[in-house]
């Protein structure tokens, strides 16, 4: 087997995803129309990163920190909805900054930092394992920001 085909071991979810982490001030209420650019059919999926990091983080820490980001990004603690106001093209879309936050989940896999980065030094189709599947009818259903 090549070092790039390696195959990787399944996530271990301990707990339910936590779906609370939101601003930790107050934050504007209102919608954001999405720009004619950004509002484009063809661009309606969402796009996954991967960051490896060898030393572990504490996760109250990291909940903290999400949590004071999320009050000047603000938008990414909101959900994405077609808007109500223009009945001519319902289809458009906007941010509903609402402060409903972001979702974390908490995984764990039985292989260390090392271990996944020395053999894959190139993408790996069984990286998608990592990424945590929200059920959903649609994008629309789902926080803009999900931090694993």
């Amino acid at each position: 087997m090549s070092k790039s085909s390696m195959e990787l071991p399944d996530c271990i979810y301990p707990c339910q995803p936590i779906t609370n982490i939101s601003p930790s001030a107050p934050t504007p209420k209102h919608s954001l129309y999405l720009s004619n650019l950004d509002d484009q059919k063809f661009l309606r999926f969402s796009i996954k990163y991967l960051y490896i990091f060898k030393k572990s983080v504490n996760l109250d820490h990291l909940k903290c920190s999400l949590s004071r980001v999320l009050v000047d990004y603000y938008p990414l603690a909101g959900r994405l909805r077609s808007c109500s106001s223009n009945l001519d093209d319902d289809k458009k879309l906007e941010v509903d900054c609402n402060g409903e936050g972001a979702l974390f989940v908490e995984a764990f896999m039985a292989i260390s930092a090392d271990e996944l980065v020395e053999p894959s030094k190139l993408p790996n189709k069984s990286w998608r394992k990592f990424m945590y599947k929200v059920e959903s009818q649609s994008f629309l259903d789902v926080p803009p920001l999900i931090v694993q």
